[in-house]
């Protein structure tokens, strides 16, 4: 049965313990990776590794758009249908856009965008607040999956048994565990450290954009209005997270910070420096309206987080720098793989890792070749998506829209996922009307090429 996530606190390892898949970081993207191997290989033992001891409510709000719960549903049916009832129960009505540089305020009722893609992708799309999938998705699979408080401090290739991989693990007492794995998948996210063992090439650049988010009680139960505000070179959004929470962003242009926590892009700020952000916040507001500076000035200071906005360049050396394959028992996951702007399609684009690299494992078995292929049909769709969203990122800018004009889109991948493929289909239609097998282990094997395995 399963445990309230709530309860999930800090697991220990025995001295030394064997696992065939090893997943670094315990975000949606871990967490849905470990879905996807059990549910295509169901005799695997899988751990999921994360650094914190409790899965505290943090972060911002994350939207999945059609793609995103076609791949979470073939993955965790159960969880792509708690996030949509947890979609119910937002009752947001509409949205207000004003612009401050022209002076114009629009009210649109409902959610049109959405509702379109419910009716040409069968599937309606879905927020939440990032935790709020964390949880959902760590409540849905098997009890002892999950390592809370475990914080890895090294990587190495077991050099005893070529097939095996040494983890050393950091619990907050002072022992060191050793976890063996036949396989790691890093998960974890944009400055990933098993990205830097096993591919080596850096870290990801700051884009001239700060973010800060924070969660805060929803004024009421009752219907709610969804709020987008562009000023001179911020834009403030405010939404429904569920029907008690909801959610600002506020993204803007500036200078590099100079500290810049490696960790998390969902990271939990220091308490003490909470009231210390609410008033950076406000200082670079103080143009906007009474409604948007009332909504920060309410926010309980433990819940915001602020960092840069820092990707790899999806246009460099022809989009070949953004995810290069690992070699041997590695592969990698969401924003170690990908990290792209933040403009909606992160959390979607780990979903449909997580549901191709189950698709391979259950073709291929856990192998290296299982991992090389998920790479091969991956990184093509993750170039096209992520160049997409540099482009819309700067566009939304005034001092870089002129620069995001001049950008060259690569050509649109074949991706075997999207239905009726051609080269000069809708954006809209390739990135979100994808199916995937039903997943069980009884598939033959099935090469990107198109070549079928005995």
């Amino acid at each position: 049965g399963r445990g309230s996530t709530q309860e999930l606190k800090k697991v220990f390892f025995p001295t030394m313990k064997k696992v065939d898949v090893a997943i670094v970081g315990g975000g949606p993207g871990g967490l849905a990776a470990a879905h996807g191997i059990l549910r295509a290989k169901p005799s695997a033992k899988v751990a999921v590794l994360e650094r914190r001891s409790e899965l505290t409510p943090m972060g911002a709000g994350i939207v999945l758009l059609s793609n995103g719960m076609r791949a979470l549903s073939a993955i965790c049916p159960g969880a792509a249908k708690r996030l949509l009832d947890l979609n119910e129960t937002r009752n947001s009505t509409a949205t207000t856009y004003i612009n401050s540089a022209t002076k114009t305020e629009k009210l649109v009722k409902g959610n049109p965008s959405w509702d379109d893609k419910e009716r040409r992708y069968g599937l309606r799309p879905a927020s939440a607040a990032w935790y709020q999938l964390q949880h959902i998705l760590a409540d849905e699979l098997q009890p002892g999956v999950l390592k809370l408080g475990s914080r890895v401090t090294s990587i190495e290739c077991d050099e005893d048994d070529a097939s095996g991989v040494q983890i050393s693990i950091d619990g907050s007492s002072d022992d060191v565990d050793v976890l063996k794995a036949g396989f790691v998948i890093g998960a974890d996210g944009f400055f990933s450290r098993v990205r830097a063992k096993v591919v080596g090439d850096g870290n990801p650049t700051y884009q001239g954009s700060r973010l800060w988010r924070a969660l805060v009680p929803r004024a009421s139960k009752e219907e709610f209005q969804s709020l987008v505000y562009s000023g001179e070179n911020y834009t403030f959004l405010y939404y429904a997270a569920d029907s008690s929470t909801a959610c600002w962003v506020l993204a803007k242009t500036m200078p590099e910070p100079e500290k810049t926590d490696k960790t998390s892009m969902q990271a939990r700020n220091q308490e003490e420096n909470g009231e210390e952000i609410i008033r950076e916040v406000l200082d670079n507001i103080e143009d906007s309206n009474e409604e948007i500076i009332n909504i920060v000035k309410a926010t309980d200071p433990a819940s915001v987080t602020t960092h840069g906005v820092y990707v790899r360049d999806p246009f460099a050396n022809e989009g070949r720098d953004l995810w290069k394959p690992a070699t041997g028992p590695y592969t990698l996951i969401g924003d170690a793989a990908h990290p792209m702007r933040p403009v909606g399609n992160g959390t979607a684009m780990a979903m449909e890792d997580a549901a191709e690299l189950a698709c391979c494992v259950q073709s291929f078995g856990l192998s290296e070749e299982a991992f090389r292929e998920y790479e091969l049909r991956r990184i093509p769709r993750s170039q096209f998506v992520a160049q997409k969203s540099q482009i819309t990122a700067m566009a939304s800018y005034k001092k870089m829209s002129e620069e995001a004009s001049k950008l060259q889109l690569m050509k649109m991948p074949n991706h075997l996922r999207v239905a009726n493929f051609s080269e000069d289909m809708d954006y809209e239609d390739w990135l979100h009307d994808i199916a995937y097998p039903e997943l069980s282990s009884e598939v033959p094997a099935f090469h990107v090429t198109g070549k079928v395995e005995a």
